[in-house]
């Protein structure tokens, strides 16, 4: 945790000029949600997408949650190659 606190991420998010796809689990406490949230709302990008793994903690593992990051992952690749 001292060590994220050194990094502040929403000062150069502004550069991000690519498609950007954050997945994160709806029980995420490392990096939560609402965090990520943040982020993405802070990111200049229409090509951007933020997506909340129902159940999910910050590891996926479970098979369910698994093949719904697989899915949109591709989709993801497919919409901006």
């Amino acid at each position: 945790m001292e060590d994220r606190l050194k990094y502040n991420l929403l000062e150069k998010v502004n550069k991000l000029i690519m498609p950007v796809l954050i997945i994160v689990g709806e029980k995420d406490e490392g990096t939560p949600p609402e965090h990520q949230k943040i982020l993405f709302d802070a990111i200049p990008t229409e090509k951007k997408e933020l997506h909340i793994i129902k159940d999910a903690p910050h590891t996926f593992r479970e098979k369910v949650q698994l093949e719904e990051i697989k899915k949109l992952i591709k989709n993801w690749i497919e919409k901006y190659t």
